[in-house]
């Protein structure tokens, strides 16, 4: 006769097989997903020299020196952009830094109100014709693309939850600062 922990575990063995298994095959697809729409990248995107709304200029090498970087592409009335801007707000911190790509969402006035009036202070490039998504190539808002030390370490485009972008930055911080 089986112990009742014996039974348990056999239990939760079969559970966990049913449930890691959709899981493992989730995660799989969304890599495919990313694959097919990432970015082809111009070599010197590092270097580029990008101007903020506020006046700034800046490059990517610089900003992801010391710190990863998030670089987030969005248009004002995309919804999943809309879900995120507030966490990348939480992550634009000491550990973190962010720059979001205004794509083709109206002038520089514009974009501040909209920010203003959700309550959002995060640095700001406009491209407000697409030319800089044209020439990194991003084919979909949302598009995140996480600098390491001036390199493009990871991409994704389309709706991203927190707890996968803290994965993202938890596994570059560790293999890459």
């Amino acid at each position: 006769m089986r112990n009742w922990h014996h039974t348990l575990i056999a239990q939760f063995k079969n559970v966990s097989l049913y449930l890691l298994l959709p899981v493992l095959l989730l995660i799989l697809f969304l890599r495919l997903v990313d694959g097919f729409r990432a970015p082809d990248l111009p070599s010197d995107i590092a270097t580029q020299a990008l101007h903020t709304i506020d006046g700034q200029d800046l490059t990517l090498a610089d900003l992801s020196e010391k710190k990863p970087l998030l670089v987030w592409f969005w248009d004002r009335w995309c919804g999943a952009c809309q879900d995120t801007l507030p966490v990348l707000m939480q992550l634009n911190d000491k550990r973190t830094s962010v720059l979001t790509i205004a794509h083709r969402s109206g002038s520089d006035i514009n974009i501040v109100r909209y920010l203003n009036g959700h309550h959002l202070t995060l640095p700001v490039v406009n491209d407000s014709r697409g030319e800089l998504a044209g020439r990194w190539d991003i084919t979909a808002t949302p598009t995140l693309l996480i600098v390491a030390k001036g390199e493009v370490v990871a991409t994704t485009s389309g709706w991203t939850s927190a707890p996968g972008i803290w994965l993202r930055l938890w596994w570059i911080k560790k293999w890459h600062y």
